[in-house]
């Protein structure tokens, strides 16, 4: 109920008493699957490989969410609190084989596993609380579970990088497992088992066929576009401080940590401004940003300081994109959240598996200014993009 006293009466009961217990879920998946990113490089000497190689092991892991739309339609028809409950469960599978991994291929498998199984944890988790909430409220429900994602960096990926640095990466993962374990049977204890106020109709359900129009389309294909530019940072942050500025991974953990301050305060403004602004604009000034910020790093990058300054920059912003984007989707199809979110999702993992593949190649091969160097082209078509919907949005007479 902790979380629960940040929303007033209007909101239903049952999310005002399960808020924190949700928050903490997602904390929990969020530090299991972002803790691969930052140690990339530790990771790959830990299994005897280079860093591209495991980024193609991230990349396949990564592919799953181009199952979104079927997901989605599939949890729509569904129990969520069950769905949930299997999705964490799918998730510590995934770290337990990552964490007893004798190679690469066990490894990639593990993630796989852990990546599926967020996947449907996360819509199965946004469509719950989509029954409950009407979608002008949804802003402010998702930016506080939202911090959870700067939690998990802050909190949850210092935690398993304090580990790793003590015991290793293996136990790391391990203790993943546990904890989420761990989580599945308080939600499958705690959570209401009765219908939601606004009950589905599973029949309508089951018929509902996903059209998008066209101004919502302009909105999937800019989120594929920031998804690439993030990945690409973000996959660049590991291996730029270890190589280029002699990190450990206590001091890649430190960093982990200052970068998820500055998601908890973009976290805060989202809870503030994005039901105020509406969705498609809260996304576009969020996207803004990455555009300085990956300049900057392409310009500087050999000065530790300004680069981390640039870092801090893209956080702010694409943590705002992300959180923004959720009450967006959620409306995309009519009477199916899960399966809006289905989309979007697929339109993520095709940036986010286009943005591994690209920055790790690149790295390699060039080092980190050129592997950074793409983000300022698709951050900008992104930019424009969002503009063109927002403009349709204001003048829908001339819009197709």
């Amino acid at each position: 109920m902790l979380l629960g006293r940040a929303l007033d009466d209007s909101y239903a009961p049952e999310v005002r008493t399960n808020l924190t217990l949700l928050t903490l879920a997602r904390l929990s998946t969020n530090g299991a699957f972002r803790y691969v990113i930052p140690f990339l490089a530790v990771l790959a000497r830990g299994l005897d490989i280079r860093i591209s190689e495991i980024g193609i092991a991230l990349t396949v892991s990564e592919l799953t969410g181009l199952l979104g739309t079927p997901v989605g339609r599939w949890i729509d028809r569904g129990s969520h609190r069950l769905v949930m409950v299997g999705g964490l469960a799918s998730i510590a599978t995934g770290a337990g084989l990552a964490a007893s991994a004798p190679g690469v291929w066990m490894f990639g498998a593990g993630l796989v596993v852990l990546s599926l199984g967020k996947l449907v944890f996360d819509v199965a988790l946004t469509s719950w609380v989509s029954e409950y909430v009407p979608v002008n409220g949804r802003g402010r429900v998702f930016g506080i579970i939202e911090m959870s994602w700067a939690a998990g960096l802050f909190i949850g990926v210092a935690l398993l990088g304090g580990i790793t640095a003590v015991w290793g990466w293996r136990w790391a993962y391990a203790f993943s497992a546990a904890v989420l374990l761990g989580v599945a049977i308080s939600m499958l204890v705690r959570l209401p088992k009765a219908t939601p106020r606004a009950p589905r109709d599973a029949s309508t359900t089951k018929s509902v066929k996903v059209r998008v129009a066209g101004r919502s389309w302009l909105f999937l294909v800019s989120m594929g576009f920031l998804l690439v530019s993030m990945q690409t940072m973000i996959s660049v942050l590991g291996p730029w401080l270890q190589d280029e500025h002699g990190y450990s991974s206590a001091g890649i953990t430190a960093v982990s940590f200052g970068l998820g301050v500055f998601e908890l305060v973009s976290s805060f403004g989202a809870v503030r401004f994005t039901d105020r602004w509406g969705g498609w604009r809260s996304v576009m000034r969020g996207g803004l940003l990455i555009i300085p910020a990956s300049v900057l790093f392409v310009l500087t990058h050999h000065h530790l300081a300004v680069g981390l300054v640039a870092f801090a920059v893209l956080t702010l912003g694409f943590e705002y994109c992300i959180i923004s984007s959720f009450s967006v989707a959620t409306s995309l199809v009519n009477g199916a959240p899960g399966a809006g979110l289905g989309l979007m999702f697929t339109a993520n993992t095709i940036g986010i598996a286009a943005g591994t593949m690209l920055s790790t190649w690149l790295y390699d091969h060039y080092g980190p200014a050129t592997a950074v160097a793409p983000v300022i082209a698709t951050s900008s078509v992104a930019f424009l993009l969002l503009l063109s919907g927002v403009r349709s949005q204001d003048h829908p007479a001339t819009s197709a």
